[in-house]
């Protein structure tokens, strides 16, 4: 009985709606369907041979955005010589805890990343498009093959194929802004237990 009812609750408002009727004038739809209409459009660019051009067209934006990716925003040219340091050292501000609820570090733990790993090379960050910067980090890079450019604008694709080795681009500015470089070219390497940051007035 309690399923019956429960039952009856649930599809009467159903069997009051069927009673509803037919108010005001009626027409039948006479709008295309929209998904006929776009395979419609499709078939005529395909005829007038406008869809091989699109595709051409999106081919080509998408590699020239992968070869060439735009420019970091405010990163400038070095006009004079600097050096400062960087602490990697990293407080915990809040304990951390394995899946059990075990203490794994306490809130206000204080963790310097050389203390466990070395930066066993230099990052060297340049702009691509300066011919003074490439040519540095290309000799630098020559005599010392463990170093890694990183360009904040230019073609990285372009440089890897000339130079026979990696080359990359500082994607969305991530290590630009973690280092707070804003000038290059800039090296940044270890000395100690602390990151050296020289701008190079070439």
């Amino acid at each position: 009985m309690l399923i019956a009812a429960a039952a009856a609750a649930i599809l009467s408002p159903v069997a009051r709606a069927e009673q509803l009727g037919t108010y005001g004038n009626t027409w039948e739809i006479t709008e295309p369907d929209a998904v006929e209409s776009i395979k419609s459009r499709l078939t005529k660019m395909d005829k007038g041979g406008k869809m091989k051009a699109f595709w051409e067209d999106y081919r080509d934006k998408q590699l020239d955005g992968v070869n060439n990716p735009q420019p970091l925003p405010g990163i400038s040219k070095v006009r004079e010589a600097k050096t400062w340091t960087f602490d990697p050292t990293y407080t915990f501000t809040e304990t951390a805890k394995d899946n059990l609820g075990n203490v794994l570090v306490p809130a206000g733990t204080k963790i310097n990343p050389l203390d466990y790993t070395q930066l066993s090379k230099a990052i060297v960050f340049i702009d691509g498009r300066d011919e003074a910067q490439v040519a540095y980090a290309k000799q630098r890079t020559d005599a010392n093959p463990k170093d890694k450019v990183v360009l904040v604008g230019g073609s990285y694709v372009k440089f890897t194929r000339e130079w026979k080795r990696p080359v990359y681009f500082d994607q969305r500015g991530i290590l630009v802004k973690h280092f707070n470089i804003q000038r290059v070219p800039a090296v940044l390497s270890q000395r100690g237990k602390q990151l050296v940051i020289e701008e190079l007035a070439l």
